[in-house]
């Protein structure tokens, strides 16, 4: 049942990535831009007509779109995402360096707002109407409404200007550094996503145990004497389930989010990347980040499918 789940699941993925691949192939191709900008700047302007028309030939831009997208798609699935215009490499070979960052960041940061979110959500869902549960609300809503840019920000302000314990930028010492020192660089990145995240996903755990907790089999358990642990464990199992689903279906947020992140720390990861491929009308290497993070984003969301089904018996008939 799980392998046919996953096959399932594998083909609506390749689908949605076929479809990905086409309109954002579309979208980057009919917006304004000229490679020899891109490759050369300002001095594009010293270019004659013939050179600029060199240029175009070279990266294939003089053929039709179709014709275009067939070639690169066929390049694509054998590895090849073609040259950026920027940096002058292939531009799998630039991925491949920072798709670790950017995994280890989100990894990381879903962990951690898992982790917290259980405790806090266990914490206010069983004691209602308490002051830790009117704490959480109240702070899942201030924290959810705060841009993670501005967030970013004032962390940097307190931890790498003010206390300077923590560095503001990058994910490694220019000198080079060891585990602790990549450590260090990561904590405000990760920081920033999970105090904007945990609250609100804390808050849905906790609604969740407060539904279970007014079902009528709790009300039955609990007048046949069924000891209270018990009925917990239950009610906690039951709330568990629909936070993997509602985590699964906020996973495109994450990626999301990592481009202002990533951004604002200078942390060398895709979605730094694909702010400055854009920025720079660095089309090859933007299509490539797009193509890529929706892998990713796929790859994520069956992962967590699978658990979800794992968990739940009733999905599995």
């Amino acid at each position: 049942m799980i392998l046919k789940f996953i096959s399932k699941r594998l083909i609506q993925g390749i689908i949605v990535i076929g479809f990905l691949s086409i309109i954002s192939f579309l979208i980057i191709n009919a917006a304004p831009g000229d490679p020899a900008v891109a490759i050369y700047g300002g001095k594009a302007d010293n270019l004659n007509k013939i050179e600029r028309q060199r240029i175009v030939e070279n990266y294939g831009l003089d053929k039709p779109v179709l014709e275009r997208y067939i070639k690169w798609s066929s390049q694509m699935l054998k590895g090849d995402m073609g040259i950026s215009y920027i940096e002058g490499r292939k531009v799998s070979h630039i991925l491949k360096e920072r798709i670790p960052n950017t995994l280890f960041l989100l990894i990381s940061s879903i962990i951690l707002i898992v982790i917290f979110s259980i405790l806090f959500g266990i914490k206010a869902g069983f004691n209602k109407g308490s002051l830790w549960d009117r704490i959480l609300n109240f702070f899942s809503i201030f924290f959810y409404c705060i841009p993670s840019f501005w967030l970013g920000l004032i962390l940097i302000f307190i931890f790498s200007v003010s206390i300077r314990i923590l560095p503001s930028s990058g994910n490694i010492a220019i000198d080079g550094g060891g585990f602790i020192d990549r450590i260090k660089h990561l904590i405000m990145p990760v920081l920033s996503i999970v105090i904007i995240h945990v609250g609100a996903y804390a808050r849905f755990i906790s609604e969740k145990i407060k539904e279970e907790d007014n079902k009528y089999y709790v009300m039955v358990a609990r007048a046949n004497g069924v000891l209270e642990n018990n009925i917990k464990k239950g009610i906690l199992k039951n709330s568990i389930i629909p936070f993997i689903n509602y985590l699964g279906i906020n996973i495109p947020s994450f990626f999301g989010g990592t481009v202002m992140i990533e951004t604002v720390f200078s942390f060398p990861g895709i979605g730094m990347l694909m702010a400055k491929s854009a920025n720079s009308r660095d089309y090859p290497l933007l299509m490539g980040c797009i193509f890529v993070t929706g892998i990713l984003v796929v790859l994520t969301i069956m992962i967590i499918d699978i658990i979800e089904i794992i968990l739940n018996p009733h999905l599995r008939k």
